[in-house]
């Protein structure tokens, strides 16, 4: 299925449609963080031969702080207002981001600059809270707070390169490559995109620390656990696009079966990242080594980027000049002036 494929004309049964699928969306993400987030750490546990809770005990940690009533301490309205400003753009990054479906040609998508400058917005607003801690507490969130800040100027010069157009479009062009052909370029963008952002150190070390209660710090735990998670389907869909579903003209019931093969891989992806997120849990690397882990991860995608976006750098004027020359050139013999 190729982007010339897509019904020319944007009718509004395919905005409705398009409208309840980014619905149905943020609410399948919403309800899969937790899980995603529980399952991740349960897996460390194995791994590391430790008992931990089940998957679904990150839900019941998180409904049992709405319930508890919170204890107010100076400085709780400003983390307050900072995380329900995270939890909301959390929740737009999980509209913006594919997960089973891209929207049809004619209705406009994020590109993948706008949807990263949202999560790296999360992300700080979600180290606020830690900030505002007294003494030795607030080193950690301040050192967080300066990684994710450094990381959307190291991403800007990567992501315009690549990601100038909207996603959906992007997406739709990575999705006739083979991975391991003219895709593999973009196999890689993913992997190093998932590495310098997921690479964060374990999630219950900042939950543990976390100043908030009550109802405040349940939606500070739900919001993190969706950027996270918006921050691995967006790499997977870099990495593997293939399975994303594209509206055609061939009616709604090919399109939603497309839909629901596409879930499927989407389940498929958090899994595997899911292994590589419990694996990187064991290693245990101080907060200078790990912010060098992801430059690192910064510099690859770098090369990765230009890689995949030299070929469309170069004039038509200047590639016809190159070709002439290597007619003119007498190395080529008489076959190659005839060619």
């Amino acid at each position: 299925m190729t982007p010339a494929s897509l019904p020319h004309t944007l009718s509004w049964g395919w905005m409705f449609l398009s409208a309840l699928t980014v619905g149905a969306q943020i609410a399948l993400m919403v309800l899969v963080a937790p899980l995603f987030s529980g399952w991740v750490d349960r897996l460390a546990g194995r791994l590391a031969g430790q008992t931990r809770y089940l998957a679904s005990g990150r839900w019941q940690e998180i409904r049992h702080q709405f319930v508890r009533p919170s204890f107010r301490e100076p400085g709780d309205d400003l983390s307050s207002l900072s995380t329900r400003a995270a939890f909301t753009l959390a929740v737009l990054a999980a509209g913006m981001v594919p997960v089973y479906a891209l929207l049809p040609s004619g209705l406009p998508a994020p590109g993948l600059l706008l949807v990263c400058a949202v999560l790296v917005g999360a992300s700080l607003l979600l180290c606020l809270p830690r900030v505002v801690l007294r003494g030795q507490a607030a080193l950690s969130g301040y050192m967080a707070f300066m990684a994710d800040s450094l990381l959307l100027p190291a991403l800007v010069p990567v992501l315009v390169m690549v990601g100038g157009q909207d996603l959906s479009a992007f997406l739709a062009h990575v999705q006739g490559l083979s991975p391991l052909g003219a895709g593999a370029p973009f196999v890689l963008m993913g992997v190093a995109l998932f590495g310098a952002a997921a690479w964060r150190g374990a999630s219950g070390d900042a939950a543990q620390i976390c100043p908030l209660s009550g109802a405040d710090r349940g939606l500070w735990l739900l919001a993190e656990d969706l950027v996270q998670l918006c921050w691995v389907t967006l790499a997977g869909d870099v990495a593997w696009s293939g399975c994303l579903a594209l509206p055609t003209d061939a009616g709604v019931e090919p399109w939603f079966m497309a839909c629901l093969q596409g879930g499927g891989a989407w389940l498929l992806k958090l899994v595997i990242a899911a292994l590589v997120l419990a694996a990187m849990q064991l290693m245990v690397l101080p907060p200078p080594r790990r912010a060098r882990v992801r430059l690192a991860c910064v510099f690859l995608l770098g090369l990765v980027a230009w890689q995949a976006a030299y070929p469309g750098l170069a004039t038509p004027a200047t590639q016809d000049k190159t070709a002439a020359i290597q007619v003119q050139d007498p190395a080529f013999g008489a076959e190659g002036t005839t060619q």
